[in-house]
């Protein structure tokens, strides 16, 4: 691609565009704008603003590298290395789970409880992989002192890496812990658990699209029929949580049916519910600790 070199940056937006979507990618044009941007250091209005001015030699081997990488499959938030979530930047890497911008969801539901409640609260993520919906709710929400966890060493440290970017090592309390295993200091005193956990059935991960297939497996399986975790939390959430304290869980499609009875079935939960997101897809079940 030589003659990339000579490129302003408006031209240069067209032929990534035109790349990307040779690899049938959806947001072919929106990708090339994210690489060239990053390549830059521009953001989006100034790309256009700046559309004349030619591309430096090291800004075209960036564009050239980033987009052969993206047509063989990589996520692009893996060659950027980072991801907008809400109002925060995250740096993503290989190994820990990419957050999908359905989870803003959960975070608005958890917002939007926590405010009802008012005061101080105790607020534990479990399975926190970039740390997307801890430092969210830290960063929304004054009066939360967040815990995050997850039994993955490459999540722990991406959490605590994008805490202390974010200015929230203060508020944001980083634990390795398989579920509930090393929080025994928090039995009886959290006032909201909230977890987008694992739940592809295991026997449908092979045919997950071709970027998925990057992610790490540790985030995604979810056990036989997706609902491992979902077991796990319901049933020992209850003993971690204030009586009145809240229970949010992402759920996979189609998994809110059973996500509730396991909910109403432990006899500890009352009010169970369930959010759709805005493409109408049932996404968030919430419970209240009797």
């Amino acid at each position: 691609m030589a003659a990339v070199k000579t490129l302003t940056i408006g031209e240069a937006i067209g032929w990534a565009a035109l790349q990307l979507e040779g690899g049938s990618l959806f947001n072919a044009r929106v990708e090339a704008e994210r690489i060239i941007g990053d390549a830059t250091g521009l953001a989006r209005t100034e790309l256009y603003l700046s559309r004349e001015r030619s591309l430096s030699a090291p800004e075209h081997e960036f564009i050239e590298s980033a987009i052969a990488k993206r047509l063989s499959g990589i996520p692009l938030q893996y060659i950027l290395e980072h991801q907008q979530f809400r109002h925060i930047d995250l740096v993503c890497r290989e190994n820990v789970l990419i957050p999908r911008p359905e989870t803003e969801l959960l975070v608005e539901e958890a917002l939007t409880e926590l405010r009802s409640l008012g005061g101080p609260r105790l607020v534990l993520d479990v399975g926190c992989g970039t740390g997307a919906i801890a430092l969210s709710i830290a960063q929304e929400y004054g009066g939360a002192s967040v815990f995050a966890t997850d039994i993955s060493p490459a999540a722990i440290e991406l959490t605590r890496e994008n805490s202390h970017q974010n200015r929230l090592s203060t508020r944001v309390q980083v634990i390795q812990s398989d579920l509930f295993s090393s929080l025994e200091s928090l039995r009886g005193r959290l006032d909201m658990v909230v977890s987008n956990p694992p739940y592809v059935p295991s026997g449908e991960l092979s045919s997950l699209q071709r970027e998925v297939q990057f992610e790490p497996e540790l985030a995604l399986d979810g056990g036989e029929d997706g609902l491992d975790f979902y077991r796990a939390i319901i049933g020992q959430s209850p003993g971690f949580l204030t009586p009145g304290g809240v229970l949010l869980m992402e759920i996979g499609f189609g998994q809110a049916a059973e996500v509730v009875a396991l909910c109403n079935g432990t006899g500890h939960f009352t009010h169970v519910g369930v959010r759709d997101d805005y493409q109408g897809i049932e996404r968030i079940v919430k419970a209240r600790r009797v």
